[in-house]
């Protein structure tokens, strides 16, 4: 017996509800190691895997807000550790590199939704921050 729309649908977004969940936990975790003053590149690059995961799965469904949300923390935590002196160069070059990156997936999305105003501004604050 065939399910109806209602119940796909349903299960469906239950099934995001619960991988938004897990991958939210793991993203708390991988903010939790980044957190540490010894934090080493690995937990860097492991942060933005969380982050870029939680995005992505939110994008491919349809969730635009939490895309930007997930997006937007990624990047605004991303700056924030290129400006942290107590870390080393190649911490914050490689947070640099990866800011670049949420910036332009930010923009992109921002320009989809015809809010050129908040692109601009992104990147103005980007230029500011960095240098």
């Amino acid at each position: 017996m065939s399910q109806s729309i209602n119940a796909w649908l349903q299960q469906h977004i239950d099934e995001y509800k619960f991988r938004l969940r897990d991958l939210t936990v793991d993203f708390y975790m991988a903010q939790a190691r980044l957190n540490r003053p010894e934090c080493q590149l690995d937990q860097l690059r492991g942060f933005n895997d969380a982050c870029m995961n939680m995005a992505e799965l939110c994008q491919m469904n349809g969730d635009d807000d939490s895309y930007l949300h997930a997006l937007g923390r990624l990047h605004q935590r991303l700056l924030t550790e290129v400006r942290n002196t107590q870390r080393d160069k190649l911490f914050r070059a490689q947070a640099w590199q990866l800011a670049r990156h949420s910036l332009t997936r930010l923009c992109h999305q921002f320009a989809v939704n015809g809010e050129w105003q908040k692109a601009s501004a992104l990147q103005t604050e980007f230029v500011k921050y960095v240098w």
